[in-house]
């Protein structure tokens, strides 16, 4: 009932400053729309495009390219089993840090963050746009041919390109085939020229089967259901996420709102030796733990929200802990010192 309540209330006030030139009846799908009251799936693709900019923080054109071919809303979870597969495998990488226990904590590649980079999700693909060094994004996810027991498990160069005088990297997933492109482009064009089979570094490439170490790390991984893997996989398309109406964050390197009672985060363990980030569970029970940013509800306000979250997906809260569930699977969201 708030928010029949708060779109009553602009609606007034549209109504209002129009002079009463606009009836309540007309302001009313406008307030609807503005305070996120409209279904997403049913608006056109003109205003989606525009609406998903504003939550992801990507350029027009790479929202347009997320959106297109049929995707429900805004697109972040709207993705194949093999791609979700990748996401939430993904996200061991990128929420365990400074941790050095389990079986993922030697991947330790939440130091991406630090290049904010912004996450393009779409049905065939993960675009990460790194406008400030592509390739050291790559070099923190790829194995090479002297160190094949670093990276993610089973993640390979493809191929590469320039477009806009900017590199991308294309990246391949052998377990699942899933596709991820590190770009420097804010359009993330996939239609770039001078393209490369040859990497610039000596990665490991698609044409190198699973090493040793990565069956072994891929086993060591608990099992993760279904509605769990959707939930994992949301926290890499959410990974720096601000709420259009600024309620809301979930950059992990600082708070984008600039919201003085969050700047407590940045305390000085966190300054001087990084944050802290477990991510770990089985099955249907999952739980995500960290220092510094963001605030734990704001996360669990991102995965469940109603333009932006994940479909079903809702929250309770427990003292200062959130538990995000969806159907039957659950991840707790803490505090890393409770």
């Amino acid at each position: 009932m708030t928010l029949d309540r708060d779109i009553a209330k602009l609606a007034r006030r549209i109504q209002h400053v129009s002079g009463n030139t606009i009836p309540f009846q007309k302001a009313r799908p406008t307030a609807a729309r503005e305070l996120g009251g409209l279904p997403v799936h049913t608006m056109p693709d003109a205003e989606r495009i525009p609406l998903r900019v504003r939550y992801t923080g990507e350029s027009k054109d790479a929202a347009r390219s997320a959106i297109s071919g049929g995707v429900h809303g805004l697109g972040p979870d709207h993705c194949s089993d093999e791609q979700r597969a990748f996401l939430a495998l993904l996200a061991l990488a990128l929420f365990n840090g400074n941790v050095y226990t389990g079986p993922t904590a030697r991947w330790n590649y939440s130091v991406v963050a630090s290049y904010d980079p912004v996450m393009s999700p779409r049905r065939d693909q993960l675009v990460i746009v790194a406008e400030r060094a592509p390739e050291n994004v790559a070099t923190r996810l790829l194995a090479t041919e002297k160190s094949a027991s670093r990276g993610v498990p089973g993640l390979r160069y493809e191929d590469s390109h320039t477009c806009h005088e900017q590199h991308s990297i294309c990246l391949r997933h052998l377990p699942t085939g899933a596709l991820l492109t590190i770009t420097g482009d804010p359009a993330a064009c996939e239609h770039g020229n001078r393209r490369s089979l040859a990497p610039r570094y000596r990665y490991l490439t698609v044409h190198h089967d699973l090493t040793a170490d990565e069956r072994r790390a891929l086993v060591a991984i608990p099992p993760i259901s279904r509605d769990a893997t959707t939930l994992l996989a949301g926290l890499v398309s959410r990974y720096n996420l601000v709420d259009r109406r600024g309620r809301w964050a979930t950059s992990l390197s600082w708070d984008p709102l600039e919201r003085p009672g969050v700047e407590r985060r940045r305390e000085p363990d966190v300054i001087r030796h990084g944050a802290i980030r477990q991510l770990w569970g089985a099955r249907d029970s999952w739980a995500l733990r960290w220092t510094g940013y963001p605030e734990p509800r704001d996360l669990a306000l991102a995965l469940t929200h109603r333009e932006a979250g994940i479909k079903g997906a809702e929250f309770t809260r427990h003292g200062d802990a959130y538990r995000v569930v969806l159907g039957t699977s659950s991840l707790d969201l803490c505090d890393g010192r409770s």
